[in-house]
């Protein structure tokens, strides 16, 4: 999951180089997803979007099907929202 990650997010500009350092250091989220149909083991890596200056989602004009082959699901958008220019947890347990 993280090479494909790091292939996915090379074609946006930055080095291969560049997205390992960046996985290391935002709080990504791997799992293992799927371990029903041995020996092929679905992992999957969950990686916040608003950390990019850019959309890096799969553009809109490619089908379901098409993200799915090529291993991408964007499962929420807008959980970090911010009013005061930094990044706040939109939790609503959190005091306001």
């Amino acid at each position: 999951a993280v090479l494909n990650c790091i292939k996915y997010l090379s074609k946006f500009g930055y080095t291969e180089e560049q997205v390992y350092l960046l996985l290391s250091c935002i709080p990504c989220e791997g799992r293992i997803s799927g371990i029903v149909d041995v020996p092929n083991a679905v992992a999957t890596l969950a990686v916040p979007l608003a950390i990019f200056d850019r959309d890096v989602r799969p553009p809109s004009d490619m089908s379901k099907l098409e993200q799915l082959a090529s291993g991408i699901k964007v499962l929420q958008t807008n959980v970090c929202l911010s009013t005061e220019g930094g990044a706040v947890p939109n939790d609503p347990r959190l005091p306001g």
